[in-house]
């Protein structure tokens, strides 16, 4: 197995593709793009950092595809983010017991990752949980916009609730940061500044590599 691409994740998860032009109902300006509901599956893992040897490289992003695959199958009731970096994975779990056999799973499923190093961190909520409150979002926004525009919403990197991104003016509104909290429901909602062209960048909403 040979997987030197990061894998997917929400929630959570990179940034998404945009659609659909909204403009901001209480200034009238011009239209600006809404960022497309995240899908279900897990957010994208970091890269490993440059310079690291390349048959750790691909032991750890192994690893790391071989969870992802566990979060998108029998333990997505518990998978919140994955991390990695050169020398070995984090997992971000709502549940740090059953994460323990979410491991051995993705080691038996692909023994040549049964001698990467895997941390398991305790998260709040799983990857289904955020992209669900950012599809909520999404939808909000569709239904009517919000006072300032939504360039993307994703997943948190650690399992903590969805990043929204808004305008400069957006991210310093208290008013604007009720509306998006109430359309993502119990999630937690942290705003971001930021621009549609931030927004386009696969790496924006990425899990942060561990050091």
């Amino acid at each position: 197995m040979n997987r030197r691409a990061a894998v997917a994740l929400p929630l959570a998860a990179g940034a998404f593709a945009l659609l659909t032009a909204c403009g901001s109902a209480a200034t009238g300006t011009p239209a600006v793009a809404v960022a497309a509901p995240p899908s279900a599956a897990p957010p994208a893992v970091s890269a490993p950092s440059a310079g690291t040897t390349p048959s750790i490289a691909v032991a750890v992003t192994d690893t790391a595809s071989a969870l992802g695959e566990q979060g998108r199958g029998e333990f997505g009731d518990i998978y919140g983010s994955l991390s990695v970096d050169a020398r070995h994975v984090v997992l971000y779990a709502t549940d740090p017991v059953r994460a323990r056999g979410m491991v051995e799973a993705a080691h038996r499923a692909h023994p040549d990752t049964a001698g990467v190093d895997v941390e398991i961190r305790a998260c709040q909520y799983t990857a289904r949980d955020q992209s669900r409150a950012s599809a909520q979002v999404f939808a909000a926004q569709q239904r009517k916009p919000f006072s300032f525009p939504v360039f993307a919403s994703g997943s948190s990197p650690d399992g903590t609730g969805i990043v929204v991104t808004t305008s400069e003016e957006g991210a310093k509104s208290p008013a604007f940061a009720r509306e998006v909290q109430q359309a993502a429901g119990s999630v937690p909602v942290r705003v971001n500044a930021g621009s549609r062209a931030s927004a386009a960048d696969p790496t924006a909403l990425a899990p942060v590599a561990s050091g």
